[in-house]
């Protein structure tokens, strides 16, 4: 039997950062987009070198 996989997109950082349940989750836990925003930022320059 044969299972058909269907692929969704995931969505950007930009349609998170527009949920309104993503931001209460933020919120509910001291954060903020622009904290998101640094981690992601640091995270790409630390990966960027390494890439493929």
């Amino acid at each position: 039997m044969e299972f058909e996989v269907q692929k969704y997109p995931e969505p950007t950082l930009k349609d998170l950062f527009a949920d309104p349940v993503m931001l209460a989750v933020l919120k509910r836990d001291g954060l903020t987009v622009d904290d998101v925003k640094l981690v992601v930022s640091r995270y790409q320059k630390r990966v960027a070198p390494r890439s493929f």
